[in-house]
């Protein structure tokens, strides 16, 4: 028996095809049009002014595509870096993106930058189905292309431009970072560059300080090249200047003692991009009828853990040892609410006379897990299944039914929160910690 009936797949196929054409069709963004000439045109001389030294070159044809991606193909590696209206991935478009080999000169390739107020194309741009083809001879070729940011590139290049450049993805500058080095003050890629790179001695200059994402599809291409073009090539030279501290037979790793660094950046995270790209891809579908199955069958579990709760709750407010003058604020047992702050209080601070050790009257999962009472424990598992069955059983289904192909599209955040992967919870990464925190003093050794 299949996994689902005929009539549920075709509903499914059919919710795919909505789901294509939107992404195909994504929304225009508005810009006010009499205010726009005279915003481009600063940003326009804003970028003149910074990067009048530049050698980067604009390709207008698919002659010289071709040929750039020839030369890059025999090279063997390269880097490349999208410029977009905007992170969303389904609703915003690639205006432009530039590439980069070494030895070669970093070139910008535009594609839909369109002139302010009347919304046509500017000249001498190439078209999404010109340049396709062109980044899919780097997937034959087998040349490896290093990224900054790489989930975003993938998704975006393989939306817009129909290719898919997961076989090749090689290195992502900014998660290797990550993973060498927790609190980075900046993780940009123009911070890093500035910092690591050239030791400071350049602007820290980012895309925010010359445009905004409405405006830039509004630039001029060869304008958009002096800031874009570089973009490849920062990432390509910061890819050089990390190699050392992630190789494992390299003085530099060695003396900073990164050799487990150095396999899991090569051994898990970077085989793990194209894992995590392809589960945005293919999303998840949800069975909507298996969800309000589960609903049902959670909901009493959920019901039963807390009626498990009010009766041992009953035990300790009818014994007399833990009587307390201060009032109850949900009456008897029986209102006792498991995920009410001041009930959750009352109890462990008035009713038992906890101590939180400095905490104060703190609810939070770390403070209620120092106390070895079955109360507090019952309580603790209660929240947990309660987070469990908001978010899995009531709240992906509810938003499954809201996205056209029915499915859920996830974001897997491999390298964690802005603090960076490693915590000084755990012993072992404190230790790799204070050894990573040795590159940015002796990188210049």
């Amino acid at each position: 028996m299949g996994l689902f009936s005929k009539v549920q797949m075709a509903q499914i196929q059919e919710s795919a095809k909505k789901s294509k054409q939107l992404a195909e069709a994504p929304k225009k963004k508005s810009v006010n049009a009499k205010s726009v000439n005279a915003k481009v045109e600063a940003m326009s001389a804003k970028v003149l002014e910074h990067f009048k030294d530049s050698k980067a070159e604009l390709i207008t044809s698919v002659e010289q595509l071709h040929d750039y991606i020839t030369k890059m193909c025999e090279v063997g590696i390269g880097a490349i870096d999208t410029e977009t209206t905007g992170l969303d991935r389904i609703q915003d478009t690639i205006v432009g993106f530039s590439l980069y080999y070494p030895g070669g000169v970093e070139v910008y390739i535009p594609c839909k930058h369109r002139i302010p107020i009347f919304e046509e194309p500017y000249k001498d741009q190439l078209t999404y189905e010109q340049i396709g083809p062109e980044l899919q001879r780097l997937v034959d070729a087998k040349c490896k292309l290093v990224f900054a940011n790489a989930d975003f590139d993938l998704a975006m290049t393989f939306k817009d431009f129909k290719v898919d450049l997961n076989p090749i993805t090689f290195y992502d500058v900014i998660l290797a970072w990550r993973v060498l080095k927790e609190n980075e003050e900046d993780n940009s890629l123009k911070g890093l560059y500035t910092k690591y790179v050239m030791k400071g001695t350049i602007d820290r200059m980012k895309f925010s300080d010359f445009f905004t994402p409405e405006l830039f599809p509004y630039c001029k291409p060869s304008i958009a090249k002096l800031y874009a073009a570089a973009d490849a090539k920062y990432t390509y030279e910061l890819f050089v200047w990390q190699l050392p501290f992630i190789t494992k037979d390299n003085p530099k790793c060695q003396k900073n003692h990164l050799e487990a660094i150095a396999d899991l950046i090569w051994g898990v995270e970077m085989p793990l991009i194209p894992i995590i790209q392809n589960m945005h891809r293919r999303g998840v579908y949800l069975e909507q009828s298996v969800a309000t199955m589960l609903q049902a069958k959670y909901k009493k579990l959920l019901d039963d853990e807390q009626a498990g709760i009010r009766i041992e709750l009953k035990k300790y407010m009818d014994n007399t040892k833990y009587a307390t003058s201060v009032k109850c604020p949900f009456g008897d047992y029986s209102g006792f609410n498991p995920s009410s702050p001041p009930h959750v209080q009352w109890v462990v601070y008035d009713l038992l006379k906890l101590d939180s050790k400095g905490k104060g009257r703190s609810t939070d999962k770390e403070v209620l897990s120092m106390f070895p009472i079955p109360l507090v424990k019952q309580i603790l598992h209660y929240r947990s299944l309660k987070t469990l069955i908001g978010t899995f059983v009531e709240k992906l289904p509810t938003l499954a039914r809201t996205i056209p192909d029915g499915k859920i599209h996830c974001s897997f955040k491999s390298i964690g929160a802005a603090t960076g992967r490693m915590s000084s919870a755990d012993p072992k990464k404190a230790y790799w910690g204070r050894k990573i925190r040795l590159i940015q003093g002796r990188a210049a050794a």
